[in-house]
């Protein structure tokens, strides 16, 4: 007999179990159809095999928003401090936003969390495609999930009921192939599936997890995390309505984006950000051959632009997005490209490809699919392997007969079986390059790329300083996404000038350098993309503050303005602070590593970079700014006003 969900709390007797599966059911009623979200937060102990539901008013959701806000929320409030992140007691979250399936363009994502494998600080990234509208069509907000489980098990939920179930089958299967087993099993095509691969299961510590097969909460190692609690995947199937308290208050949104997405997001609509290759290239933002040099040959091969024609077949999409900005690639010969994976982005073009010296578009291809198939994050992938071929260069690796070599494609491709299967070089390659570093000594700290032991994105600090201190100041470590990107601030027409407006705030921004005028700047773009992270909406739409306070009114039913955007932004910044301090760093872990201080000696940046002094000064001054201590640690008054306690 189903029970309904009004009364459940956190009871055994709201738990059954059936052949060593247990489940868990409640009656759909509960959704009035005027709200975006149900108030229900699912909670999973794998250890004990016990689900329960936690249930929050409309205040509590006003001011976390959902996402990153309720990914901070929780792990302040019930993982105990330092904890090591393959503990039973860390948490994976999975929680969608407000924004969240509703019928505005971009809001087929939702984030997933934890205390990071990787970093050791915390681990929160967003997902596109279809899961997190599905997940909360399926009568929840968020999945908690904690403890491990004794053997593998996937989580099956679906219209308000949720199942653990046994997926030792399952083990050892790529993500596609996962996916193809879980649908057959369940006899339904439709399901949606985040799942881990191999390299989740064998914990390297920057596996991703991956939605709809190619679409990946990528950074921070959270497929470790995963496989760490021995859970193979999460499918989801909903078939409840997103309500809306005001729709014709969203629809405002609504109407100006699908009537101005084609010009103002026009490169996007053709090429997705693999477009850019080119042009980041020639700016010096890509990182070449370790971010050692400034430039490489045969950049064209693997823009876009050049390899369309006749590497990518198709355009794929997500939930309520008409952009289609998801390249497709096909191809069969000598390497064959299996379409399941989609294709490289920016970020995998540019990690797999001038960041390990290699411009052959089928070979960087390939490794995409490989990274997808197997769960792992492209980034640092791409990262670690460069930095081992670098460390052969110099003579450093000496232990093992396999030797990669910057420009080999093949080494590339053994490189990620290696770390997969944690073989050989491959064992360490799999804790990332900052632990190799660590681990080899001789001055290999020198040449590492990072930020919280993490592997930076490909867009150089030493071009876009801004970035840089937002690398060196997140939570998050490395993170070119909840950031001010300072080359997109330099064009007036830009989205990001467009916000800073808002705020009467001069435009566009200087390229270099990190002044005043610039950090301020930088806190009204990261308020916001912390918002957006929390909504959960795409960062890629050209959206302004206005238009998020129209979104949220619309489908809360709410009267916020633009000052209460801003204010969550920075409530969700200094929480994840307060976390980060938590766990240990301080201050001076807020910097970069080696290479980042390093010129190039020749490409559109020569020459050029900060110093640790200089980044040092400008968190100085930002400190200053937040309402931090000199210790960058978050002042009372501050927490007082943004109602942390």
């Amino acid at each position: 007999m189903m029970k309904s969900a009004v009364y459940l709390k956190l009871l055994e007797d709201n738990v059954k179990t059936n052949q060593g599966l247990t489940q868990f059911e409640m009656r759909p009623e509960f959704l009035s159809g005027n709200s975006p979200f149900s108030g229900k937060v699912l909670r999973v102990n794998l250890s004990t095999s016990k689900i329960w539901v936690d249930e929050h008013d409309d205040a509590f959701y006003r001011k976390w928003i959902g996402g990153r806000g309720l990914i901070v929320y929780y792990l302040l409030r019930e993982t105990p401090p330092k904890i090591d992140p393959y503990d039973e007691q860390n948490l994976l979250i999975f929680a969608p936003g407000i924004l969240t399936g509703t019928v505005l363009p971009g809001t087929g994502r939702h984030a997933v969390g934890g205390k990071s494998p990787l970093t050791g600080a915390l681990a929160s990234g967003e997902a596109g495609g279809w899961w997190g509208s599905k997940f909360k069509q399926a009568g929840f907000y968020a999945v908690l999930i904690q403890g491990k489980a004794e053997k593998p098990v996937y989580l099956w939920i679906k219209d308000g009921g949720a199942e653990i179930r046994d997926a030792s089958h399952l083990w050892g299967l790529k993500t596609g192939d996962t996916q193809e087993e879980i649908r057959n099993e369940l006899g339904d095509k439709k399901i949606r599936v985040a799942k881990i691969g191999p390299a989740g299961e064998n914990l390297v510590r920057f596996a991703a997890i991956m939605h709809d097969i190619n679409r990946a909460a990528g950074r921070s190692g959270l497929g470790a995390l995963m496989g760490s609690k021995n859970l193979k995947a999460v499918a989801v199937r909903g078939n409840f309505k997103v309500g809306l308290a005001e729709k014709e208050v969203m629809k405002i949104t609504q109407k100006w984006i699908l009537s101005n997405y084609k010009d103002m997001m026009g490169w996007a609509t053709q090429y997705g950000t693999a477009g850019s290759v080119k042009g980041n290239h020639d700016a010096g933002a890509t990182g070449i051959r370790n971010y050692l040099e400034g430039s490489i040959d045969g950049i064209e091969n693997l823009d876009a632009t050049s390899t369309f024609t006749w590497l990518i077949k198709d355009r794929d999409t997500c939930n309520r997005c008409p952009v289609r900005c998801k390249l497709v690639a096909e191809y069969v010969g000598d390497i064959n490209i299996d379409p399941r994976y989609g294709g490289p982005e920016y970020e995998s073009t540019a990690g797999l490809g001038p960041m390990c010296a290699i411009n052959d578009p089928l070979i960087v291809a390939k490794a995409n699919e490989m990274c997808a198939a197997y769960g792992l994050d492209t980034i640092s992938t791409g990262g670690t392997i460069a930095f081992t071929m670098d460390c052969v260069d110099n003579g450093l690796i000496d232990d093992f007969d396999f030797q990669p070599k910057f420009g080999d494609g093949k080494a590339l491709l053994e490189s990620i079986e290696k770390i997969v299967k944690r073989e050989d070089l491959g064992a360490w390659m799999a804790e990332g390059s900052a632990r190799m570093a660590e681990r080899i000594g001789q001055g290999s700290e020198q040449m590492l790329a990072v930020a919280r032991k993490q592997e930076l994105p490909f867009h150089d600090p030493r071009l876009k300083n801004a970035i840089g201190m937002g690398y060196a100041v997140s939570a998050t470590g490395a993170d070119h996404m909840a950031n001010l990107n300072d080359t997109f601030a330099t064009w007036d027409g830009s989205d990001i000038n467009a916000r800073l407006r808002e705020f009467g705030l001069e435009t566009p921004l200087k390229l270099w350098g990190i002044s005043d005028h610039k950090i301020e700047a930088f806190i009204y773009e990261t308020a916001f993309k912390n918002f957006l992270d929390s909504a959960v909406i795409c960062h890629f739409y050209p959206y302004e503050f206005q238009h998020m306070v129209d979104a949220m009114n619309g489908a809360g039913g709410w009267d916020a303005d633009i000052e209460e955007i801003v204010t969550i932004g920075e409530r969700i910044i200094n929480a994840a602070r307060l976390y980060l301090i938590r766990e240990g760093f301080t201050a001076e872990d807020d910097t970069l590593s080696a290479r980042a201080f390093q010129p190039t000696k020749e490409g559109p940046i020569a020459g050029k970079a900060m110093t640790s002094d200089y980044l040092r000064d400008a968190l100085r001054r930002y400190y200053k700014r937040m309402g931090w201590g000199e210790d960058g640690v978050p002042g009372e008054e501050v927490l007082n006003r943004l109602g942390i306690k």
